[in-house]
């Protein structure tokens, strides 16, 4: 179609069939070191002179989206406008960019969807390709408008057009639960928190009885009289010291100023203890608290939970022949889903799923969201791959380079970014606003009910079942001896 020669490194002569004079048809430029940059590159752009351009495309959400699915506000931008129109009714990043390089290369979208349904498809083991993959190498359509990771596609009969941007490919995992309001009160200290206040507290109690126990040998030593407390057992003194730290009054006040220093001691720790006691059971009650969530591979390999995708060429997320033994185990939980892995994931939350980080922030927030704002998935924090996206068109396409040099002006004045972000806010802010709608207005401040209180009541009972239990074993074990004297 086109015909180019270099002479001496500084001229570039171009042919363009399409022009309608034949004088104008053969272009020359003068270039430096980069033909795509040269200064009179861009005079080369607007040749194609309205010939259809096959191009492949399929929905994506948020990548490529249909007009009818792109929020009303957001379609009356008029470069939103202009954009979908020339793209051929496809929205989102590949739309709006496929829609401007028309209007940049005047050509035009003859745009479809892949064949057979199989999106970016991949090869079969008779070696033949499905999807838009396989209508690029059958001649079915000359460019692929659903970026893609820039990878080894069993084939070398594909070549990328210049990269859009990098992303991540990492994992989602199901939101942990709420934790039940019963259990909060007990998970909101760490074990050793707990642990180290029952210590205190009976250690405590052991240094007051060490304390009566010399001050009984002083008073037997120099014949002085006893006081109320002085034969007090350990038990005894160990509940007392549990009422002081819980902020509850002693019946057994010390008189002598050993003691009574050691009691002031507590009575300080039990403001620092008891605030921070009191604090913690208030943010427990009025908040929310939820069990902790998968933020690494290898508590995601802890947790057994299978790593599913829809999509083959995603199943070397973790390497083909990796030496790490974490990465041979996660590899060994991949699996191929017929149905939507993230869909699974959120409601049946038996499996895990693959994702590109760019796109997870939207995803959640507009299809996988609580009435309440909560998440439906958690994304974890390690994410095992990263790739470069872009097009995909035949090996040695002639019209690679001019697509190329304009992607690349696009890509660099930060264009493709503010048409994603663009995107991305406006489906946010159209879900939040139909939640705001649908959902009802909740009181700033919410009254305790019983269903807050439930624990405490449950450990009355508790105690109270235990202390019948006692008396019951009791009452009959002083009958039997009674019996037995007799």
């Amino acid at each position: 179609m086109y015909k180019k020669t270099i002479d001496l490194g500084l001229k570039l002569h171009f042919f363009n069939p399409f022009h309608a004079e034949e004088t104008e048809q053969l272009l020359t430029f003068y270039v430096g070191e980069d033909f795509a940059m040269s200064p009179t590159a861009d005079n080369k752009l607007n040749i194609f002179n309205g010939i259809p351009i096959r191009c492949t495309v399929f929905p994506r959400n948020p990548t490529l989206l249909p007009w009818d699915s792109l929020p009303a506000s957001f379609r009356e931008v008029h470069y939103v406008q202009q954009s979908v129109r020339a793209s051929n009714g496809s929205g989102g990043l590949d739309g709006i960019l496929l829609g401007n390089l028309a209007v940049a290369l005047n050509f035009t979208a003859d745009t479809m969807d892949a064949s057979d349904g199989q999106e970016y498809g991949y090869r079969l083991k008779n070696d033949t390709f499905v999807g838009s993959l396989g209508d690029l190498l059958q001649y079915r359509t000359d460019v692929s408008f659903n970026v893609r990771f820039m990878k080894y596609y069993d084939t070398h009969g594909i070549e990328f057009l210049h990269p859009i941007y990098s992303d991540q490919l990492c994992i989602l995992s199901p939101k942990s639960l709420e934790i039940p309001q019963w259990l909060a009160i007990f998970l909101c200290f760490h074990p050793y928190v707990w642990t180290s206040f029952v210590v205190v507290g009976f250690a405590g109690g052991y240094c007051w009885y060490l304390l009566k126990r010399w001050t009984l040998r002083k008073v037997s030593r120099y014949r002085q009289h006893l006081l109320k407390g002085d034969r007090a057992q350990y038990t005894v003194l160990s509940i007392e010291m549990w009422l002081v730290l819980l902020g509850a009054s002693s019946t057994y006040l010390p008189v002598r100023m050993i003691e009574r220093t050691l009691l002031v001691a507590f009575l300080i720790a039990n403001v620092i203890i008891s605030g921070t006691f009191q604090g913690t059971l208030t943010t427990a009650f009025s908040t929310k608290s939820y069990y902790k969530d998968l933020n690494t591979l290898a508590a995601l390999d802890k947790s057994e939970l299978p790593i599913a995708t829809s999509s083959r060429s995603l199943l070397d997320i973790f390497g083909n022949d990796s030496l790490s033994p974490l990465y041979q185990s996660l590899k060994g939980k991949l699996q191929i889903l017929n149905e939507s892995a993230r869909h699974r994931a959120a409601f049946q939350r038996d499996v895990c799923c693959i994702e590109r980080h760019s796109d997870v922030h939207l995803i959640i927030n507009t299809e996988y969201i609580r009435p309440n704002g909560q998440p439906m998935l958690h994304v974890v924090d390690e994410c095992p791959r990263v790739y470069s996206l872009a097009y995909i068109v035949r090996k040695g396409w002639p019209f690679a380079p001019l697509f190329n040099a304009a992607i690349y002006r696009f890509v660099e004045s930060g264009l493709c970014m503010k048409w994603y972000e663009d995107t991305e806010t406006a489906l946010i802010l159209q879900k939040r606003i139909r939640q705001l709608r649908e959902q009802e207005e909740e009181p700033a401040l919410r009254k305790l009910t019983m269903i807050d209180m439930q624990t405490s009541f449950y450990i009355m009972g508790l105690g109270m079942l235990l202390s019948f239990s006692v008396f019951i074993v009791e009452t009959f074990v002083g009958r039997g001896l009674k019996c037995s004297q007799l």
